[in-house]
């Protein structure tokens, strides 16, 4: 269905009888109505081929050959006499067998029956209507207990027997000879209500309206009531005021939808199209069918057993009655929902029925499965790990899946620049791997984004775009920074990535889900893009150093024997020699690269001057004086180097090549940022 903002939805609700008999019913040139499902054979086990009136029958459902019925004429053979639709003989249609796939068919139950997801349900909405007990529902639903009919103002049986309690007890024993008496079911129609029927009149029975007037008047009530102090009163009127809040809603959501209360009892069971539930023959006489069409035969059987006794209720028991209303109430149960009533059921080889539940729900069912996550073209799977010298709206592609994805494109390009002459030889190329290929699958993608999406994708960073880069092995890598918006982490978590095509969307994805578009997020507004989980640790890492300062290496009593002198002349040559100084970053990383320092060595890096540092200095821990006037003030991070007009020629800081060159990233993406900024003014 299309709602009111034109999007393209799929949603399950409650349908009338009429809509349902609407879907299955056809009406054959001999006025015969076929569409209702009353035998549970499904094919003949001579012929093969589908019993009528079963729940494969092509008078139904349509025919398994297009254009062929039932008895082996086609549909040319039958234009030739007359232009019918119909066969004359068997009544199938002359329509393609495709029809078989959404072509649906009916049971007509013998009793009401009531709907386990709205009975069962939590919250139950039948109870929420009711405003009753969900247990006292469901033993009036399984024939557990009866009450009387509310139609009849006049005191009734069941009404007098809350009376004459001690009366009853004393007549015990001809209380069962009077259930058993041949006129007990015109008494029981009459004034006995059980089973779903009593629920279904009860639901038909009600006023939305004023179920939300009274709703609403009893919420004030309480509302204007307080709080009495008493934890359990408390307790209680807020339980029920969230009940009546629910219900106001329920029956609201009602009206909106024109859908009526005693639609979720069910008198007519749809039967789902056969193709949805088939029967697959397989080799050495194999049969492989859908737990359905079992759970359908089992409730065809009780449902005509049952047909049989109503008709037959003159001599059927009455408590036989009921019980076979409560074993179709209890297929139809098993058929929704396998484990309604507790443990679910098995069938002869000790294996749990799927019923319809089941195959919507779950990661496996109808809807994750084949809809939400059905397999797409252009698009791959693969594990995702951390790719550190990637930028934020980049993600490295294995040449693997790029190949794959990008691969008309490659042969598109292979033939328009007359590197190949047709599709079989540039696939050729493409299996040789040839250099050639490469350029061109490079240069394809640098102007072709790519989607990469972590199930599930609860909002809309679950699913950003990036600028693919071909990497070396099987996984794809990406920012660390983007984990947070796909809620992924670097421990096995898998991506899919997918191919936009179109122009409009390779459009949508440039300006709208670029990863370096989406820094904030959508819901409150915070940065998404902050450091998380291995980015931490290796900044961490990264500038971890020597925080002890100077002192640690020059006065640090616990470094040297008490015994031993300590040369203070060679303090400072000492400091230099374990603290090497560099001129600038670059001569910093260039010690580095040849291993002459490591990532957290202490080292003296020559600074611009700076005034903060100037203007702040607190009481140096030494001054060395040379020969020359020069002098050295030490303190403990940083090291000012004057001459003999005290004026300041150099500032050294005390740091390590990680403090560095975590500086200087910060500092190259200020400028870029800056940069950018100022094309933007």
């Amino acid at each position: 269905m299309i709602d009111q903002y034109k999007h393209q939805q799929l949603q399950i609700e409650l349908v009338s009888p009429q809509q349902i008999k609407a879907w299955a019913n056809k009406s054959l040139p001999n006025g015969e109505v076929v569409g209702e499902v009353t035998r549970p054979s499904t094919f003949h086990y001579k012929t093969d081929k589908p019993e009528k009136d079963g729940l494969f029958c092509e008078r139904i459902f349509g025919p398994i050959k297009s254009g062929i019925c039932a008895c082996g004429n086609s549909r040319a053979s039958a234009a030739e006499k007359e232009d019918e639709r119909f066969c004359q003989k068997c009544g199938v249609e002359f329509v393609d067998s495709r029809i078989r796939r959404y072509q649906m068919g009916y049971i007509k139950l013998a009793c009401p029956v009531t709907h386990v997801w709205y009975l069962k349900g939590l919250p139950s909405y039948i109870a929420n209507l009711l405003d009753k007990p969900l247990k006292k529902l469901e033993s009036l639903v399984y024939g557990d207990f009866s009450f009387a009919r509310p139609s009849a103002k006049k005191p009734t049986f069941l009404r007098l027997r809350g009376l004459f309690e001690d009366e009853i007890a004393s007549c015990n024993h001809s209380i069962s000879p009077f259930f058993s008496t041949p006129g007990f079911a015109t008494f029981r129609n009459r004034e006995i209500a059980t089973g779903a029927g009593a629920i279904r009149e009860q639901l038909a029975d009600l006023d939305l309206r004023i179920i939300m007037e009274n709703s609403l008047v009893e919420w004030k009530e309480l509302e204007d009531e307080g709080y009495s102090g008493d934890e359990w009163e408390d307790r209680k009127r807020r339980i029920r005021k969230i009940f009546l809040i629910r219900r106001m809603q329920l029956a609201k959501h009602f009206i909106q939808t024109n859908v009526e209360p005693e639609w979720m009892v069910l008198c007519l069971l749809p039967v789902l199209p056969p193709e949805l539930r088939p029967i697959v023959y397989r080799s050495g006489d194999k049969v492989v069918t859908s737990d359905i069409n079992e759970l359908y035969k089992r409730v065809i059987r009780r449902n005509n057993n049952l047909a049989y006794l109503l008709k037959r209720s003159e001599l059927a028991p009455a408590d036989l009655v009921m019980c076979q209303e409560k074993l179709v109430q209890e297929a139809v149960d098993t058929l929704l929902d396998s484990g309604s009533r507790g443990q679910p059921t098995r069938d002869g080889h000790n294996k749990v029925y799927k019923s319809l539940s089941d195959v919507i729900e779950g990661k496996e069912g109808r809807f994750r499965e084949t809809l939400l996550g059905k397999r797409v073209d252009y698009s791959g799977r693969s594990v995702i790990v951390v790719g550190p010298s990637l930028s934020l709206h980049q993600c490295g592609l294995p040449i693997e899946i790029a190949i794959k994805l990008f691969q008309l494109f490659v042969i598109r390009d292979l033939i328009t620049k007359r590197a190949t002459s047709n599709v079989r030889i540039a696939k050729r190329k493409i299996w040789e791997k040839e250099s050639v290929v490469w350029e061109i699958l490079q240069e394809v993608m640098r102007g072709h984004p790519v989607l990469l999406n972590r199930a599930p994708t609860l909002h809309r960073l679950g699913i950003q775009a990036f600028q693919p880069t071909l990497v070396e092995g099987r996984t794809i890598c990406l920012h660390p920074l983007v984990c947070k918006g796909f809620n992924a982490d670097f421990d096995g978590d898998q991506m899919a990535v997918h191919l936009p095509l179109s122009l409009e969307a390779q459009a949508e994805a440039r300006l709208l889900m670029f990863s370096h578009m989406n820094l904030l997020s959508p819901a409150i507004g915070d940065p998404i893009c902050v450091p998380t989980q291995d980015m931490l640790i290796g900044l961490y890492v990264l500038t971890i150093g020597n925080r002890r300062g100077i002192c640690a290496n020059r006065y640090n009593s616990c470094g040297n024997n008490s015994n031993q002198k300590v040369n203070h002349n060679n303090n400072y040559k000492y400091t230099k020699d374990k603290e090497p100084p560099f001129s600038s970053s670059y001569d910093a990383l260039g010690a580095y690269r040849q291993k002459r320092i490591s990532l957290d060595s202490p080292l003296w890096l020559r600074w611009k001057l700076d005034q903060r540092i100037i203007g702040s200095r607190e009481v140096p821990i030494e001054v060395q004086y040379e020969s020359l006037g020069t002098y050295h003030e030490i303190y403990a991070h940083y090291l000012i180097v004057g001459n003999r007009k005290k004026e300041i020629c150099s500032i050294y800081i005390r740091s390590t090549l990680g403090h560095i060159s975590f500086y200087r990233e910060i500092e190259e993406a200020i400028q870029g940022f800056s940069q950018a900024y100022s094309y933007t003014i």
